[in-house]
């Protein structure tokens, strides 16, 4: 019976030896226990330490800007993400037609009787599109009249209305009608009157011609100077003629 105990005894030592790693083999998780340990101690003892330093700094000298340990944080963005997307270059402008629109005119045109009378003319004028496409044009002209007997001046406020029936955007085609007053420094047709009245109806074109919007409009109407009979049928010796007219528009 002893030498049974005896016999068991080494071999449950050596049992319990074989499980318990030696003491070589433990030192290596420790390190590595002591090495993260000390890595987050030392973190902490950053933070803390940084953290009073912006405020130190701004009380020492006011012109330096504050130190903010913002920048610390670890971020995995790239530079290209952090970029705010800006516009290239002005916003685009408002379609050509659009309700609500406005337009400063500059022109110039020229009329003919095919007869012995030309009218030469320039203007200035001022137009909005009060719906899609339908623009209403105020204009203020200044002629020279060629004609038989005495050449004269006068001056012709107008009010237009023009149909863009066609416009692409960057081109359009319109149909024109309107209506004018034209005060004379003489009878205008000669042996008329010095006041007159100056219908009008035609068609032209518009075409953008720069980036900021700028318009050609050119155009072909009917030109007419008549008194409506005022004076009586025989001071009414009206004008008629084919007009050719240029204009710069400039969005307002």
């Amino acid at each position: 019976m002893l030498c049974n105990i005896q016999t068991i005894a080494p071999n449950s030592y050596k049992a319990r030896t074989r499980r318990t790693p030696p003491i070589s083999r433990q030192l290596p998780i420790a390190d590595t226990l002591l090495t993260m340990m000390t890595r987050r101690v030392l973190s902490c003892a950053f933070v803390l330490l940084v953290a009073p330093v912006g405020p130190a700094l701004a009380a020492t000298d006011p012109a330096a800007p504050p130190l903010s340990t913002e920048g610390a944080r670890l971020s995995l963005s790239t530079p290209e993400a952090n970029k705010t997307a800006l516009p290239d270059g002005p916003a685009p402008a408002a379609r050509y037609g659009a309700e609500g629109t406005e337009w400063i005119l500059f022109g110039t045109g020229f009329a003919h009787d095919f007869d012995a009378s030309t009218d030469l003319n320039i203007n200035i004028g001022y137009s909005i599109f009060f719906v899609d496409n339908i623009e209403w044009v105020l204009e203020l002209g200044a002629w020279y009249h060629s004609q038989p007997g005495d050449n004269a001046l006068s001056i012709n406020p107008v009010m237009d209305f023009r149909w863009h029936f066609y416009n692409t955007g960057k081109t359009s085609f319109f149909a024109n009608a309107g209506i004018g007053l034209l005060g004379a420094t003489d009878n205008v047709p000669d042996k008329g009157t010095g006041f007159n009245f100056t219908p009008r109806i035609g068609v032209g074109l518009t075409h953008q011609i720069s980036d900021d919007g700028t318009r050609l409009i050119a155009g072909l109407r009917w030109h007419h100077i008549s008194n409506a009979r005022l004076n009586g049928e025989s001071r009414n010796p009206d004008r008629d003629a084919p007009m050719l007219y240029m204009q710069i528009a400039v969005p307002f």
